[in-house]
């Protein structure tokens, strides 16, 4: 009897310090924003939820974003058994297509290590080229295919112009301004994403030296009315 009063009692010890102090919980540690198009979405949101499990009470002692971008809103202080909501919001404006991820680590006066949240998010272009380098040689003054993407299904190519800049050595080519000949048309496929496929052929212009700078694609797209794409002119 005295044996089993002891075990008991040690058993008793053990469960009381096992959730003695607070404890923090979190419902997740990565929350995905989903898809967020380039130029028009600036700000996406995310929460998430802190719970203390424990039986006293859980402080925040310093929720630090991982940069300017993000902000975050919290209460500092959980009561046990009580919930909270971390709050942010991240400024992607300025973005360009692809993965995002954003961090946010977490300090509290219940756990010796820091937990960190994860903030995810996919941006897209309100039109994607499937190229990011356009080349021309003069050894080879053949056509470049491109395709573009978009959920617009009237899609159309106005005018493109290659822009030279200050990557040229030759300052006098710097605001050198080409018309670009090019073909446009709507092809038979549909990306995963409900992205219509374009298919632009553009022709080689006419140039005597070797120009580096952009080509300035100009589309009938409201969010999206210039793509502009790296590229040269190599003599």
């Amino acid at each position: 009897m005295m044996r089993h009063i002891i075990s008991s009692s040690i058993l008793a010890f053990f469960l009381t310090s096992a959730f003695a102090g607070p404890k923090a919980e979190f419902d997740t540690k990565t929350f995905n924003c989903g898809t967020a198009i380039e130029g028009v979405t600036e700000k996406i949101h995310a929460t998430f939820t802190v719970t203390n499990s424990g039986d006293s009470v859980l402080k925040l002692t310093n929720v630090k974003p991982g940069c300017g971008c993000t902000i975050v809103k919290f209460d500092s202080i959980i009561e046990p058994q009580k919930s909270t909501k971390l709050e942010a919001e991240v400024n992607i404006k300025g973005y360009h297509s692809g993965p995002l991820s954003k961090y946010i680590t977490v300090f509290t006066n219940a756990e010796s290590e820091a937990t960190r949240l994860t903030i995810e998010a996919t941006i897209q272009a309100a039109v994607d080229a499937s190229e990011n380098y356009i080349r021309f040689e003069t050894a080879n003054l053949t056509p470049k295919t491109i395709y573009l993407s978009s959920k617009k299904p009237d899609l159309k190519v106005t005018t493109i112009f290659f822009n030279s800049d200050n990557f040229t050595n030759d300052p006098s080519k710097k605001s050198t301004k080409l018309p670009i000949k090019f073909n446009f048309a709507p092809t038979d496929s549909t990306k995963k994403d409900g992205y219509k496929v374009f298919k632009l052929e553009i022709l080689p212009p006419k140039f005597t030296t070797t120009l580096y700078g952009e080509f300035v694609i100009s589309t009938n797209h409201s969010d999206r009315k210039e793509l502009n794409i790296r590229g040269s002119l190599t003599n």
